[in-house]
């Protein structure tokens, strides 16, 4: 007989099956079976998202050198959408709404609720990615080249 994970002695059940996939003491049949099973009800709860499993982005922001800029400049997506970030350019390039690190605080804004984000500086080709999850209006910039201007917003709809 085996023991569950609260240490109750099982057969058959949930938490046997929980046990079994977890050490492995039965077939690969059946911790692949509960792992699958797992996965489904992941995937129908919302814990595991289509882009999560590498689905496309809704939009692709490009960041260009000459001049500094985010084309397209504004861009609109729904809540749960995947906005990506990639630089193209020759130069580093960042993408935040953080306005602890920006040079004027009002170049930047969130929805209340929202947390910033910060890419981090991006070497050219690297690409950042961020799913928005609360609805409104975000003005981002580019850290290197805010006093060029490089500004852009995204329109989060329900």
């Amino acid at each position: 007989m085996e023991r569950n994970l609260a240490g109750k002695n099982s057969r058959g059940t949930l938490p046997a099956l929980l046990t079994l996939a977890m050490t492995g003491k039965k077939s690969r049949g059946i911790r692949v079976a509960f792992l699958t099973l797992a996965a489904a009800v992941a995937l129908a709860a919302g814990v595991f998202t289509p882009m999560m499993a590498g689905a496309a982005p809704a939009v692709v922001v490009k960041m260009t050198d000459k001049p500094p800029l985010f084309k397209p400049l504004k861009v609109t997506v729904k809540v749960g959408q995947t906005v990506e970030w990639i630089n193209n350019a020759q130069t580093l390039h960042s993408v935040t709404t953080d306005a602890d690190s920006a040079q004027k605080p009002t170049d930047v804004s969130s929805p209340p609720g929202a947390k910033p984000f910060d890419s981090g500086f991006m070497r050219p080709g690297a690409t950042f990615d961020y799913t928005f999850t609360v609805p409104g209006t975000y003005k981002y910039l580019c850290l290197p080249h805010e006093k060029d201007g490089m500004i852009g917003i995204v329109v989060v709809s329900k």
